[in-house]
């Protein structure tokens, strides 16, 4: 007589297990299901997207007037990106205009612990696309960052302290143009073989970047926003 609540109670467990097991599946995907994306950063301009750096704050952007962004920096770095359209692929000449408060007066643009840059303009060419798992949807492939250095002399080019395959191009130097917007063009074929040596590859992405982390300075840059061009 006394084994009957034993029973019952072996029943109880053994279909609460079972209830437990049933619950457990139902909230696990299914086989051979996509693992779940991570959350994307949120871009703070439209049409860009936002790379950010493990341990370093953002540098923040923002969209002011009509094709101009403003970047303000103390102590940080990220970078904001654009894909080049098919329309203005086969475009050679990249323009746009920039202004900066200050230069990063302590930046040492050939060291790594020392490269922060008041402005800089990116390109990434590539015929295999592809990005890194740590720079958060960063562009890979053959680079050109046209700068504005601290001190280097306008038109000097130089490898990229921290980076292979990505060029440094100084194409304004110094605080005597502080405070007001300066032009630029350039045109990529002639620069992509001058540098690399190689036959010309299309550009798939264009960034900016306005960085202080190894400096802990402030800056603010303003860019119009970087377009391909015939001429």
């Amino acid at each position: 007589m006394m084994k009957e609540p034993f029973e019952e109670y072996v029943v109880f467990r053994v279909v609460s297990v079972l209830v437990t097991l049933f619950l457990i599946t139902l909230q696990l995907p299914p086989l051979g299901s996509p693992p779940p994306e991570e959350p994307k950063e949120e871009s703070p301009v439209k049409g860009w997207w936002m790379v950010s750096y493990f341990a370093v704050p953002p540098t923040r952007y923002s969209k002011i007037g009509k094709g101009t962004i403003k970047a303000e920096s103390l102590g940080t770095r990220s970078s904001l990106y654009r894909k080049v359209e098919e329309k203005e692929k086969g475009f050679p000449v990249l323009s746009w205009r920039w202004k900066i408060s200050n230069v990063v007066r302590s930046a040492v643009e050939t060291r790594t612990d020392r490269f922060d840059a008041a402005a800089k303009v990116i390109v990434v060419f590539s015929k295999d696309r592809g990005f890194t798992v740590f720079g958060g949807n960063e562009p890979q492939g053959l680079r050109i960052e046209y700068v504005w250095t601290s001190r280097f002399p306008k038109g000097q080019v130089f490898d990229h302290p921290g980076m292979k395959n990505c060029k440094i191009f100084v194409l304004e130097s110094g605080e005597g143009k502080v405070g007001r917007w300066v032009d630029e063009r350039r045109n990529l074929p002639k620069d992509f073989q001058t540098t690399f040596g190689i036959d010309f590859v299309l550009p798939f992405a264009i960034g900016i970047e306005t960085d202080t982390d190894q400096s802990n300075e402030r800056v603010t840059a303003f860019y119009s926003e970087p377009v391909l061009t015939k001429r």
